[in-house]
């Protein structure tokens, strides 16, 4: 059986931490029915692009999401569409008129190994960073509660990396719940909000695939964290 081409391969392994801000950091979302809204829009590109999303978080002037797709070139014509028709019912509904969102939306390439639950967990504790909610799963719009507490989430594809935390899944419930609640020395670098999240070797391969020049940083080298352990 032929191999796959280098940059599938490496797609494989690779999500993508999509963000987007309103516009001057305003509201997108004004009630339930904005929140709910998006997500059914979510749903809708999701069967439309077959992306895979592993993470979500709807904060009141911003989005997270952590996906994975099969040609990630499609990622732009994605986000354009999702982010248009969201535009589109807001200004219907509110007779808004003006940019809604603030520029290009980012997405920074994440390595599966490590990063991913570094990524989910950041993503998930954006309400508890906010100052809205004590625990992160007590947020309805996001996919805290499927992965602490089981509840269904037909928009999820589950993180693969989170299914290997164990083979029970009130224990995989239980890890993510103390993941979400102590600390992770992962978590600068999902901050830095780099075009690329992962060790040194992914970000040179990944920009070997893309033709990318790796921009010489000043200073000492990074150190690469000590790989993280679910307990």
């Amino acid at each position: 059986m032929p191999r796959k081409p280098r940059a599938m391969q490496l797609a494989d392994r690779v999500a993508y931490h999509v963000m987007s801000r309103g516009h001057n950091r305003e509201a997108v979302f004004g009630d339930t029915g904005d929140f709910r809204h998006f997500l059914r829009l979510l749903g809708r590109y999701r069967e439309r692009f077959g992306f895979r999303l592993y993470h979500y978080c709807l904060m009141t002037n911003h989005v997270h999401l952590l996906v994975q797709l099969e040609n990630p070139r499609r990622l732009s014509s994605l986000m354009a569409g999702l982010l248009l028709a969201y535009t589109r019912y807001y200004n219907r509904r509110y007779g808004f008129v003006g940019h809604l969102w603030q520029g290009r939306f980012k997405s920074p390439a994440v390595q599966r190994e490590r990063y991913w639950l570094t990524c989910g967990r950041y993503l998930e504790r954006n309400p508890l960073a906010a100052g809205l909610v004590k625990a992160p799963w007590d947020y309805a719009w996001s996919s805290c509660r499927a992965y602490a507490l089981g509840e269904p989430d037909a928009l999820l594809t589950e993180d693969p990396e989170y299914a290997e935390l164990s083979p029970a899944p009130a224990r995989r419930q239980s890890l993510w719940r103390e993941f979400l609640m102590g600390e992770d020395l992962c978590e600068g670098v999902i901050r830095r909000q780099e075009w690329a999240i992962g060790n040194a070797d992914f970000c040179r391969e990944l920009a070997a695939v893309l033709g990318r020049p790796l921009a010489a940083r000043r200073g000492r080298p990074r150190k690469e964290p000590a790989a993280k352990e679910v307990h």
